[in-house]
């Protein structure tokens, strides 16, 4: 691994590093499970230094491992980690610092990257934990159940009354209690219709990457790159809220 690039710090930097915090428990059960192929951590050694740790084992609160750039046995708390990546059927999974960096190189340069690192750096896959504990996770969630055709589980990750709020706002319309009770419940009535009518959709076996667009101070609008097994590839953009149960919720689908 390269240490020494130098990676622009900016608001995408930190999405990148978020969704590697919330991407890791993933990297921990293939590990558990005795994961074989080719696996680092990345954390900021002594001297101030990101690195790499390769060959990772999990020991208690620790992962232990060889550094990549001289092959010395060293361990490093799992809360210390920053990034994290695997390497299946020869293509980057995690390595969210290495695609932010290699996302703001010109075409050449990440040509001369990409045949210097090897390995095929796509859209990736990202492995957010399926619960209402973050927007993605909440996304997730709700399409696990379209793919189970659970409408009571579907209506669990919905927040029709922030719904309507929100469409409300974006009008500008003056937003009183009992405004958004009538459009709450025509929003619900109209989805369950559509579902009723037209099917649950299938989330089966598909991969999946975010990129979030807007961060507001209780709502992310996240647009989701949806890739089906065919090659199929459907780009979702979904106004996600924190509701008043402190849980994330999808609200609409930007068409």
């Amino acid at each position: 691994m390269n240490n020494s690039a130098k990676i622009e710090e900016n608001d995408l930097y930190n999405y990148n590093l978020y969704k590697a915090a919330n991407t890791l428990w993933y990297f921990n059960e293939l590990i558990y499970a005795g994961f074989s192929g080719y696996n680092s951590v990345k954390f900021k050694n002594k001297k101030g230094v990101y690195v790499w740790l390769e060959k990772v084992n999990i020991e208690d609160i620790y992962f232990v491992g060889e550094l990549a750039e001289n092959g010395i046995s060293q361990q490093v708390l799992i809360n210390d980690v920053i990034d994290w990546m695997i390497i299946e059927d020869g293509r980057l999974i995690g390595g969210y610092t290495i695609r932010h960096y290699r996302d703001t190189l010109d075409e050449d340069t990440k040509v001369s990257f990409d045949n210097d690192f090897g390995v095929k750096i796509d859209d990736g896959n990202d492995f957010f934990k399926p619960d209402l504990v973050t927007p993605e996770g909440a996304i997730i969630t709700i399409e696990n159940f379209y793919s189970e055709k659970n409408l009571m589980g579907v209506l669990s990750c919905k927040d029709f009354m922030e719904e309507a709020k929100h469409l409300l706002e974006e009008r500008s319309v003056n937003v009183t209690e009992e405004l958004q009770l009538e459009i709450a419940g025509t929003l619900k009535a109209s989805f369950i219709e559509d579902l009723e009518s037209n099917g649950f959709p299938s989330f089966n076996n598909i991969e999946r990457n975010f990129i979030l667009m807007e961060k507001h101070d209780n709502k992310c609008l996240i647009r989701e790159k949806v890739i089906y097994p065919d090659g199929v590839t459907v780009n979702n953009t979904l106004w996600v809220a924190y509701s008043e149960a402190q849980e994330w919720k999808v609200l609409n689908n930007i068409e």
